[in-house]
């Protein structure tokens, strides 16, 4: 994945409470990581405060590429994109970005699955057309605010 094909990020500052008995990032904290982005990324891309949000989807597959452990202090920005749209679901890759020390490391790279849904009738439905042209238009940066 090419860092330049991300048009969002978010910055995230590792707290103590983000680390295991290894002293590092606990695994199940990169979930927590990325449910902000996925937040920012479509409040951002369908031009909405997420209180009102009328999209829903839950998460049907997150995979995690680790490639450097995150510790405490590190500056992390999570960058995230739309690479897939299909009918009920889309993939949204995330990389995620440690600064330390004046360096840069990809610290992991990930791919989730999302699934529309219905909360109220438990079920997938179709993505929204005016979600996709949403999500399209952010990806090619033709956003209208």
């Amino acid at each position: 994945m090419d860092l330049k094909d991300f048009k969002h990020n978010i910055k995230i500052k590792v707290r103590f409470s983000d680390l295991d008995a290894m002293r590092h990032v606990n695994n199940a904290t990169y979930l927590s990581y990325l449910e902000e982005a996925r937040i920012a990324y479509f409040k951002e891309a369908l031009n909405k405060p997420i209180d009102v949000l009328d999209f829903q989807a839950v998460v049907a597959r997150i995979e995690i590429d680790y490639k450097q452990p995150i510790i405490f202090g590190d500056e992390l920005e999570i960058l995230s994109r739309i690479s897939k749209i299909g009918n009920k679901s889309f993939d949204m890759n995330h990389i995620i970005v440690i600064y330390r020390n004046l360096n840069k490391f990809i610290a992991a790279e990930i791919v989730t699955k999302l699934v529309s849904y219905n909360y109220e009738t438990q079920t997938s439905f179709p993505i929204p057309a005016f979600v996709k042209t949403l999500i399209e238009n952010y990806e090619k940066g033709d956003v209208i605010l």
